[in-house]
């Protein structure tokens, strides 16, 4: 009778512990129960410079059903629309349950999605949620896309002026070199109708001002350098070495996006209304770049897509083939810009 008493005992704690044993394994194995729902203030944005500090966009989105009580972590994730989210920007809002974008944000994201200033971009935006440290899966939400024109966003380099007789020898209204480095070395373009002098003052005012000392050198209060014929110049002055040099450019796209691919290149025309150069195109949905001189030593790319130049930078891009207004803006120190408008 003992014995029997003891074999029940025995088997109560073997089905006690089967049955903890289970509903540990039932915890291991449990997987999200539910989706995540995003919602959009908008579907399209007004983008403007003046407007940068005002709210564009915002986001929101319901908790992740996990199915058991978990503190979930949030990624809201944009990506340029159509790309399948293969290489989406991640923005960690942590365990909240909103994001709000100013018109500054929201620019600054279409830009660094390939968006070009001037043309609608759309972007593709979704919320993932996850466990930290957990092998249960993410909970992704569907996919809202928002459209918005962006703007160019001008840098405030450190700047030097050309005030001269082209311009009436006033250093408030005068175009600027840019320092992009800040390291006292500028350059710049400027449109020369006619030979002309000019100086190079460190302000905008004649408190400090930069002139010749000899072929291609600069000392304080020299006399006037000059450009000895019209036209648009590539302006560099060193203020480390006192060096400066003027280079008269044309300019050109060349490209196998072009109709004379990369053998010959299709000149640009100077419109001084606007100072820009400009030509219209039959463009193939193909690869290009700006250059001067019908060569190689000055030439421009756009590296990240955003619609400012760099020297030596990447191909360009066409999006899609058509008949384009080409428009090239070198009179931003340090903000060359383009445009492409379809036509």
């Amino acid at each position: 009778m003992k014995s029997l008493f003891y074999k029940l005992i025995i088997a109560g704690v073997v089905l006690t512990t089967l049955n903890a044993c289970e509903k540990e394994g039932e915890q291991l194995v449990l997987q999200p129960g539910g989706t995540v729902a995003l919602t959009s203030s908008a579907t399209s944005v007004s983008l403007t410079s003046a407007d940068a500090g005002k709210q564009a966009v915002s986001f929101s989105w319901t908790p992740a059903s996990y199915g058991f009580n978990a503190p979930a972590a949030y990624t809201l994730q944009f990506d340029k629309a159509g790309n399948a989210f293969k290489t989406p920007v991640d923005v960690q809002t942590g365990d909240s349950l909103t994001y709000s974008m100013t018109v500054a944000d929201f620019n600054t994201m279409l830009l660094k999605l390939g968006g070009v200033p001037g043309s609608v971009g759309q972007v593709d935006v979704r919320v993932k949620s996850d466990i930290a440290g957990s092998t249960v899966p993410s909970i992704i939400s569907e996919t809202k896309t928002v459209s918005g024109t962006p703007y160019l966003v001008v840098i405030q380099y450190p700047s030097i002026y050309v005030p001269g007789a082209y311009q009436g020898w006033a250093p408030d209204k005068a175009p600027a070199l840019a320092s992009v480095k800040d390291d006292k070395v500028y350059e710049g373009y400027i449109y020369f109708k006619t030979a002309s002098e000019f100086k190079l003052t460190a302000t905008p005012s004649w408190d400090s001002d930069f002139g010749a000392n000899g072929p291609g050198k600069l000392v304080a209060k020299g006399g006037n350098l000059s450009v000895t014929a019209p036209g648009y110049y590539l302006l560099k002055a060193d203020l480390n070495t006192l060096a400066w040099s003027a280079t008269k450019t044309s300019w050109a796209m060349i490209g196998a996006a072009t109709p004379k691919g990369w053998d010959v290149e299709t000149p640009l025309t100077y419109d001084e209304a606007s100072g820009t150069w400009q030509t219209t195109l039959d463009l193939k949905a193909d690869a290009f770049k700006f250059r001067a001189n019908n060569a190689w030593d000055i030439n421009y790319g756009d590296t990240n897509g955003d619609g400012l130049l760099e020297s030596g930078g990447e191909n360009i891009t066409v999006p899609a083939a058509g008949k384009y207004l080409i428009t090239l803006n070198l009179s931003v120190g340090g903000n060359y810009s383009y445009k492409l408008t379809k036509l």
